[in-house]
């Protein structure tokens, strides 16, 4: 049973804007993680922040 209507429903009476915020964390999974992730592997690996002539590590 698909409740997300109910949900953003509720949501929006209650003006705390949960159900926008979820779609947004949603977004960022599948959209600027990775490249956020390699930056911070690179951090790990090197103790240094990424130069843009640097390769980043791959996932």
């Amino acid at each position: 049973m698909d409740r997300r209507g109910v949900w953003e429903a509720d949501d929006e009476k209650s003006g705390q804007g949960t159900a926008a915020a979820a779609r947004d964390y949603a977004a960022y999974l599948d959209g600027e993680l990775a490249e956020h992730l390699r930056v911070y592997l690179f951090w790990l690996e090197e103790r240094r922040p990424a130069a843009p002539v640097d390769r980043l590590p791959r996932l």
